[in-house]
């Protein structure tokens, strides 16, 4: 009887491979034959299940952002408080681990020369503000700016995700400097 094969876990499989060429050399590194070498398979299976590069890299791309999504999504316990939910949410961002940030950066600079890497990134990025827009509103009332605050929010909780990630700060610090921005917003909505 021949061996049943899972199509969907071997396509995550090689595009799983793909993405940890992508965190050690980015995604111009991303080939057929290194993908086959990474995933211990043959590149004509590689070839089978991914005729495109770019197909493949769109697997892992949308991977990614899902991964990143189910983090985002583990932090918040039902019922938490709005405040508590947007911490918890930010603080995933900042705990991301550099393989979800290498990668997460690697795809943006594809982005350029690549649409669909692009609206993808795109589509993800406009998924978040939205969310930690939503959470802003309710924790901190329609004095607020929420998207303004949701933007400024996730770019520091992304620009301390990257210093943790290289080490120019720890996570005592990261935290700090998080809820410092948190508490400002609580204390002057119109700031």
């Amino acid at each position: 009887m021949p061996k049943r094969v899972d199509h969907d876990a071997r396509r995550e499989e090689i595009a799983r491979a793909a993405l940890r060429l992508c965190v050690r050399e980015g995604p111009e590194a991303v080939t057929v034959g290194r993908v086959a070498v990474e995933a211990s398979i043959s590149k004509g299976l590689v070839q089978h299940y991914f005729p495109a590069k770019e197909e493949l890299l769109r697997l892992a791309a949308t991977m990614r952002r899902h991964d990143i999504e189910s983090a985002f999504a583990a932090a918040v316990r039902p019922g938490d408080p709005p405040r508590t939910a947007l911490r918890q949410v930010l603080l995933a961002l900042v705990d991301l681990g550099a393989e979800q940030i290498l990668t997460g950066h690697a795809f943006l600079a594809s982005t350029a020369a690549n649409p669909q890497l692009h609206r993808l990134y795109r589509e993800g990025l406009s998924a978040a503000t939205a969310a930690v827009t939503r959470l802003v509103a309710e924790a901190y009332g329609p004095a607020v700016a929420a998207e303004a605050e949701a933007r400024i929010l996730l770019g520091a909780a992304g620009a301390l995700a990257d210093a943790l990630m290289l080490g120019e700060t720890d996570r005592d610090t990261a935290v700090a400097t998080l809820d410092l921005q948190l508490n400002r917003l609580a204390a002057d909505p119109a700031s």
